[in-house]
């Protein structure tokens, strides 16, 4: 799956997000580099047990996910 701003997604990231249309909506709203984070965050090294882990936890962290007060303050 490609995002409406292009990021490639792992076929088993799609599925969770597509299975949650809350959850793709939070995640198509995202700055391409944010749709970058969460795809790094779900294929970091690791077990599969820990990919597993983090794609049952996608969803919600997606929807949950705010961008830090300080890259929104002006110089």
């Amino acid at each position: 799956m490609i995002s409406d701003n292009g990021v490639a997604i792992p076929d088993d990231m799609a599925t969770v997000l597509t299975d949650d249309g809350a959850a793709l909506t939070a995640f198509q709203a995202l700055r391409p580099d944010d749709q970058l984070k969460w795809v790094r965050w779900v294929t970091a090294d690791g077990r599969a047990a820990d990919r597993t882990e983090r794609l049952g936890q996608l969803a919600s962290h997606v929807q949950q996910f705010h961008r830090p007060a300080q890259e929104h303050l002006s110089v």
